[in-house]
């Protein structure tokens, strides 16, 4: 209460001045009393002032004096009650925020008793988080988080917290799902059965006032959304970071781990290997989805055993897992132990077969990635070359693997801007000489008049699914130079196309099939579909039945490279073919161990088979010679014609015919 008229004339607005403006005390109400009406003017002063109450002293009775400290008093806990509301939200909104960034549970109670004792305005001493073990409220509670001299109960049961009161407040909060406050203490309940209940308790003889209780409330809403949404990150965490099959850590945890190991300094002594377990398509096939998924179940059981921390088991793919440590505690001969003894799959005994490859984390040039890149590239080579086996890695093989992608890079950029060509190869009857037919063979030019060797390339394009499109195009291209053949005068020779085992599998082979001879009005007869004997061999139910219904189109089929397989005679009996090609390497060594042995085998076995032979890579005189005294069909090598371009095929064909 202030005169207005004190020490100087406006000393009182002076005073409103200073307190409101230079100590900027905004919240506290301010009574003006003047017993000179004129000096300072009612509505002026009301008006210019932040005051709350302006009387002449003449007017002071006792009721009026009562009625403006009242009011003053009122509108000055109002002012107070918005303010410690403002202040308290904010503290919640930021103590939310915060929260969410916590990592695990844990870590989020740990959070909550630190933003409570802050909305509280006490130390962060006896506080603890409690939550119940499963969702029917039968668990015990356990003390998950705690502050100050309670921090050794942290991971204990509430039953060891010897002080009563508390444990009562809190099993109250928790059986009731509500806040429970008494004059010692106050127990929050922070929800929700979907992750276990959850009740916060601290001890304060502070009694709270009605604001205080609300802004608790609306608190305890905040983090228990907080806690809901943590449960839902920790879940999506959990399918982001770990193979929910086997319970193992997935690729990306497997890359974190290595990238920090990295980041660290520690990329030497440490070691990545990835294997995958051999045949496993057929293990599943054969004995269904759930035995192949027990048999994973076990191999990761069974590799977390082998290798403990500090080494990490990883499942990166399919039957494919990853192990990475340090080589003190990861050495390549140990790779392979785990899966010298059977398992025990549904009462059964299974023994499997593993490849892996391994390389040393300072040999990797990059980042995480690059090393299981690089492990993975071992592993591809392993399983071609050395199944069942552990492969180190060495720089050659990604030089080589890089090699072969920049390869199939420039096949697929050659492949479509048309600068794959077709050359032909004759083929002859042995006895008369005449000209039976031409084979079609891929050659890819060079900027440099070379050729790329067939051997280097076509084994990638079948790798790729490349030799799919590319298949279709040389059957197309061969068929339409097999009808110009024909308008020359050369209609009796037929042509010759190779089939690989992407073409021979791919489920759209018989409409291609049935397109191609559309498109080039070709007569199926005279087209010759060369089949090797390991992939005519490699599912001889399902290829069987596939090479007749394309020898019911009318196409005629060879048995190419026979000799090399492992062909079954009561299946080779069976099947279509109308000629067996004898292999060349058995032919250039005729004269050589038991290679003659074998070509006069495979025409003997021809001509019982009642099917035509033919002999490939003959380029002696000795060697056409030896085939003819056999009887031996048909010829084709280097000692009659090349491998040429359409154009020369028809000079050769013109001059040989003259």
């Amino acid at each position: 209460m202030l005169d207005v008229v004190m020490e100087t004339p406006n000393a009182g607005l002076d005073l409103v001045a200073i307190i409101r403006e230079e100590l900027k005390v905004t919240d506290s109400r301010i009574i003006l009393r003047t017993g000179q009406p004129n000096q300072a003017p009612e509505i002026e002063v009301i008006r210019d002032y932040d005051i709350n109450d302006y009387k002449l002293k003449s007017e002071l009775t006792q009721s009026k004096l009562y009625a403006a400290l009242t009011t003053a008093v009122r509108s000055y806990k109002q002012i107070r009650m918005i303010e410690a509301g403002k202040k308290g939200l904010d503290m919640i909104v930021r103590s939310s925020a915060e929260l969410l960034s916590k990592n695990g549970l844990n870590a989020f109670a740990q959070g909550v008793i630190i933003h409570l004792s802050g909305l509280l305005s006490v130390p962060p001493e006896g506080l603890i988080c409690v939550r119940r073990n499963d969702k029917r409220r039968e668990g015990q509670p356990e003390i998950i988080a705690a502050a100050g001299h309670y921090c050794v109960l942290i991971d204990k049961p509430l039953s060891d917290l010897n002080e009563e009161h508390a444990r009562h407040l809190l099993e109250s909060s928790l059986d009731s799902r509500s806040n429970v406050y008494d004059k010692f203490g106050l127990a929050l309940y922070l929800g929700s059965s979907a992750r276990g209940d959850m009740s916060c308790y601290v001890s304060s003889a502070t009694q709270l006032d009605e604001i205080d209780q609300s802004l608790l409330e609306l608190f305890c809403t905040n983090i228990s959304i907080c806690a809901d949404n943590l449960t839902l990150l920790e879940q999506l965490s959990n399918y982001a970071y770990i193979d929910e099959l086997v319970g193992l850590p997935n690729r990306n945890a497997l890359i974190e781990k290595i990238q920090t190991t990295l980041e660290n300094g520690s990329r030497a002594g440490y070691l990545l290997a990835i294997g995958d377990i051999d045949n496993f398509a057929e293990i599943n096939a054969s004995l269904g989805q759930k035995y192949g998924d027990r048999l994973l179940q076990a191999v990761a059981k069974r590799l977390l055993k082998r290798f403990p921390d500090p080494c990490v088991v990883a499942r990166v793919g399919g039957d494919t897992f990853a192990i990475f440590g340090p080589d003190t505690h990861l050495k390549p001969e140990n790779v392979l132990v785990p899966f010298l003894t059977e398992f025990d799959i549904s009462g059964e005994e299974q023994m499997i077969s593993v490849t892996a490859g391994i390389v040393p984390l300072d040999e990797v040039d990059g980042a995480a990635s690059e090393a299981i890149k690089d492990a993975s590239i071992v592993l591809k080579m392993a399983k071609t070359h050395s199944r069942g086996e552990v492969i180190r890695f060495n720089s050659a093989m990604i030089e080589n693997a890089k090699d072969r992608l920049e390869l199939l890079k420039n096949l697929r950029t050659a492949f479509d801007m048309e600068r794959l060509v077709l050359n032909y190869q004759p083929k002859l009857c042995l006895e008369t000489g005449r000209t039976l037919g031409v084979e079609a063979l891929l050659r890819w030019p060079v900027d440099d008049g070379e050729f790329v060797p067939p051997g280097h390339f076509i084994p990638l394009a079948e790798q790729s699914g490349l030799i799919v499109r590319l298949g279709e195009w040389i059957l197309h291209t061969a068929l339409m130079e097999l009808q110009e053949l024909k308008r020359n005068g050369w209609d009796d020779i037929h042509m010759s196309v190779n089939l690989s085992v992407a073409q021979l599998q791919h489920p759209a082979m018989m409409k291609t099939l049935k397109r191609v001879l559309i498109e080039t009005d070709v007569e199926p007869g005279m087209v010759d579909l060369e089949v090797t004997e390991s992939v005519a061999m490699n599912d001889v139910s399902n290829n069987s039945q596939l090479l007749e219904d394309i020898k019911a189109m009318g196409f005629q089929l060879s048995l190419d490279d026979f000799g090399t397989g492992f062909s079954s005679l009561s299946y080779l009996q069976k099947m279509p073919i109308d000629r067996l090609k004898i292999d060349q390497s058995f032919v250039q060594s005729f004269d050589k161990g038991n290679s003659g042995e074998i070509v006069e085998l495979i025409v003997h076995l021809g001509r019982t088979l009642n099917k035509k032979v033919i002999a490939e890579g003959v380029e002696t005189e000795e060697q056409a010679a030896f085939l003819k005294s056999l009887g031996c069909d048909e010829v084709q090598g280097f000692l009659y014609a090349r491998p040429m371009p359409a154009t020369k095929l028809h000079a050769w064909l013109k001059e040989r015919n003259h």
